[in-house]
């Protein structure tokens, strides 16, 4: 066939792994001025993308009654779609919390979150005021892990002290951990929501053992409430709408379906928040919630923890560690993450410093000369 000049094939089926054409650039460039004599260039066009979500997320305030407070969700559009137009421009960026821990100094902790804390371990109170002073925290969740039976057993009292002493010591939204262990969570709930009647903060959680005795406190004491499920959609909607019906507003419920961590199964929560929120924005109001996910929870993945001398292939882990954390964040708020509950500070301060930057509006400049313009060719070159 070399001296061929065109074959043409008619009614054939090509089936084929892999296929491959290859043209020499002086038959492009040939071709081009044959077809368009006298066009030296095509003409530019500046690429647009017009989308319609016709559903919006609700908005959820945390608010201190000093008046400080902490915004999160009234999303119109997926994550930093920024290029939309101000008109269509998500309302708040992602918010970051800080894991405070009742029996920190009892706690086995990796030993890069140790090196942060170490003076302040033992004190709630100053742990959350280290937090919010020197990483900038606008919110910070205290856990009460001490009251489990399966730990130290401490009376609800103990957390009822604690928890007052962090509202004297910082003046940001304080979330409401609970230990695990349900007949003492739901104590303390009923003990730390009435002392804090007078604020806007979270419970958190409800679960499916819970939500009977823990959303009617959130009611009666006007507090949000965290609907925490196991990656089911079936199941979210159907504690949301259990939640309805309690008396729970709907600006007062904040999801989470779960968050797997990097390694374990990030995979599966990574569809299923991605899943909750591009419903909701289509308009699926039983979705149509903002989204709360445990992101320390990248600290139980042993690359985050396992020390050099064990793994000295991993790198170090100072920095393994934070670095597997913002990973686990970050993947989750590309997907619809609204409220990030995270362990390291250096870890948090990244996030919102990265997701910021991501929230930020193209600027005008850039868009002006063109920078966007993906869609554009010039023969010549």
């Amino acid at each position: 066939m070399k001296d061929t000049e065109s074959m043409e094939l008619v009614d054939v089926d090509l089936f084929a792994e892999y296929l491959e054409f290859q043209v020499l650039p002086g038959m492009v460039a040939g071709a081009a001025q044959a077809v368009l004599p006298g066009i030296a260039e095509w003409t530019p066009t500046k690429f647009s993308l017009d989308v319609d979500f016709p559903g919006k997320i609700e908005t959820v305030e945390f608010i201190r009654s000093n008046g400080k407070k902490a915004v999160i969700g009234g999303e119109v559009v997926p994550p930093f779609y920024n290029f939309l137009g101000v008109d269509k421009r998500n309302p708040n960026p992602p918010l970051v919390t800080y894991d405070v821990f009742d029996m920190g100094a009892e706690m086995i902790l990796p030993k890069p979150i140790k090196l942060e804390y170490k003076d302040v371990l033992g004190d709630p109170a100053a742990w959350a005021k280290f937090a919010v002073d020197k990483f900038g925290a606008e919110c910070v969740t205290f856990h009460s892990l001490g009251i489990d039976p399966g730990t130290l057993d401490w009376p609800v009292s103990k957390s009822k002290k604690l928890f007052e002493e962090i509202l004297q010591a910082v003046d940001v939204p304080v979330i409401i951990g609970c230990s695990g262990n349900k007949k003492k969570d739901v104590e303390m709930f009923q003990v730390l929501a009435e002392i804090s009647e007078s604020e806007v903060l979270m419970l958190s959680a409800a679960d499916k053992a819970t939500w009977e005795d823990v959303i009617p406190l959130a009611v009666k004491y006007d507090h949000n409430c965290l609907l925490w499920t196991s990656l089911d959609l079936n199941n979210q909607i159907k504690m949301n709408k259990d939640a309805l019906e309690l008396g729970l507003p709907p600006n007062r419920i904040v999801m989470d379906p779960t968050c797997a961590t990097l390694g374990y199964g990030l995979e599966y929560s990574f569809s299923i928040y991605q899943r909750m929120r591009i419903a909701g924005l289509l308009g699926e109001t039983d979705l149509a919630y903002p989204i709360s996910g445990g992101t320390t929870n990248a600290w139980g993945a042993r690359e985050a923890w396992m020390s050099e001398k064990t793994a000295p292939g991993w790198g170090l882990r100072q920095y393994r560690g934070p670095i597997w954390e913002i990973l686990n964040a970050l993947s989750l708020t590309l997907v619809g993450l609204d409220l990030a509950m995270m362990f390291h500070p250096v870890a948090a301060k990244h996030l919102k410093d990265i997701t910021n930057q991501f929230f930020e509006a193209v600027p005008k400049e850039l868009d002006d000369k063109g920078y966007y313009d993906w869609v554009s060719a010039n023969l010549k070159h």
